[in-house]
């Protein structure tokens, strides 16, 4: 009687065993096929707005530097509490895209345009403090480019460079 008894107990521990595995291969792994397809999804996205459309990919051999000779001397914004005078010194240089439509038309016009080049950068280092100058300075140069690119009617400039940076 208790081989017959153990026998029925191994027998229905097999019948649970299929119908947790029915349960398994039926409920969960079609759940678990479609959250994976959904981090795929999600991955690929990301993905794609890591290669930011603002900035193609251009050659280094296709790209022209435009060097501004003369550093610029910008009086800075005071910060709070602080009367003293602050300035930034800077040499500033320019990324111009040679296979750009309009760089054949547009860069000779860089160098009679020296000055307004200038005012914009100086205008733009105005608005910070000299603590902002340091912490911001991809923002600035962003600040600089899109008023660049708005001045020029163009996106042949495609980077705005800021050497010797010294700020007091």
């Amino acid at each position: 009687m208790r081989k017959n008894l153990l026998s029925i107990i191994v027998i229905a521990l097999c019948v649970v065993n299929v119908i947790f595995s029915g349960v398994l291969v039926f409920a969960v792994v079609p759940t678990s096929m479609k959250t994976n397809k959904l981090m795929s999804q999600v991955a690929s996205i990301v993905d794609l707005e890591l290669e930011s459309p603002d900035k193609p990919n251009i050659k280094v051999e296709d790209i022209a530097t435009y060097n501004i000779e003369e550093d610029l001397t910008i009086n800075l914004k005071s910060g709070e509490g602080d009367n003293k005078l602050h300035y930034a010194r800077l040499g500033v240089s320019l990324s111009l895209d040679t296979t750009s439509k309009d760089y054949e038309a547009l860069n000779p016009t860089i160098e009679t345009n020296e000055g307004v080049i200038k005012e914009i950068v100086s205008n733009t280092f105005s608005n910070y403090t000299a603590d902002g100058v340091l912490t911001n300075k991809e923002k600035i140069k962003e600040e600089v480019l899109s008023e660049l690119k708005k001045y020029f009617k163009s996106d042949f400039i495609i980077n705005v460079s800021f050497s010797n940076l010294i700020v007091k």
